[in-house]
């Protein structure tokens, strides 16, 4: 079973936690500063950019018109259900949570885990555990990961959106069946049941990066254990950038302090007045 499967196994993996209402209130100010490609896709639910395109549009009437009274015809099942799925429109699921809403925090996973692994092989260059050669070597193995290592990533970020996917497909099948239920001859107005199946495919989005970034597998995303002799590693004190005393954590011992012959205390003279 791989990682990616025991994330999503574990009954104490992170639940996902309805946004609060400051959270859905500020959902497109947010997105629009941080995922600006992604704003792009979703605007048109978004009131304020709906209300600044009519307000673009709008023409004041020649003349004041009373306004023509509004007719709903009478409605039933079959018609219900129609009313509701068109409104939500076709893949709206992938509307709210596009292919690429996980990409900006598999870049940040990605380039936080190399920099730390640079970071460790930069450390043992300083400390003369690796020589500039082994330097060299050390990065090229790191980039030999990084293949692997991005394929896990955007696995776990598929799985999650998949996941959110199926949960805002069983909401709008739930809002389904309540339109089916309209007696027939009664209005319908699928306007709250779109709201809140929108409402919780934005709150899924904005949630998004803190769940992917609970769901990364422990420990450090680079493999950084048994690089220096894979790499090169200064083998002796022959060498210069070598520095025994580092590498023993300044607690190096040369075995000279046993070996030395003990000095014997100087004894004081002492002068007697008779």
């Amino acid at each position: 079973m791989s990682w990616l499967s025991d994330v999503f196994s574990d009954s104490s993996a992170p639940q996902i936690v309805p946004p609060t209402a400051t959270q859905v209130a500020n959902y497109y100010k947010d997105v629009k500063a941080n995922n600006p490609a992604y704003y792009e896709t979703i605007k048109a639910n978004d009131p304020d950019y709906i209300a600044s395109q009519q307000a673009a549009a709008y023409a004041a009437p020649a003349a004041a018109a009373a306004a023509a009274p509004v007719s709903v015809a009478p409605t039933g099942p079959e018609v219900a259900l129609k009313q509701l799925n068109d409104t939500l429109g076709s893949g709206f699921e992938s509307r709210y949570l596009p292919d690429t809403l996980d990409d900006p925090f598999i870049n940040t996973a990605l380039t936080s885990g190399r920099s730390k692994a640079d970071e460790f092989i930069q450390n043992m260059l300083k400390r003369g555990v690796l020589n500039e050669s082994g330097r060299g070597n050390a990065v090229k193995a790191l980039d030999t990961q990084t293949g692997g290592i991005t394929s896990k990533l955007n696995a776990l970020g598929s799985a999650l959106i998949s996941s959110d996917r199926a949960n805002l497909t069983n909401l709008a099948n739930q809002k389904r069946a309540q339109a089916q239920g309209t007696p027939v001859g009664t209005e319908f107005d699928p306007t709250p049941l779109v709201n809140e199946i929108a409402s919780t495919g934005q709150g899924y989005a904005g949630s998004f990066g803190t769940r992917f970034n609970a769901s990364l597998p422990p420990g450090d995303l680079y493999d950084t254990s048994g690089i220096g002799a894979a790499s090169g590693a200064v083998t002796g004190p022959q060498n210069v950038s070598y520095d025994p005393y580092a590498v023993e954590g300044g607690q190096l011992s040369t075995g000279l302090d046993d070996q030395a012959p003990a000095v014997p205390a100087e004894k004081k003279r002492r002068t007697t007045v008779f």
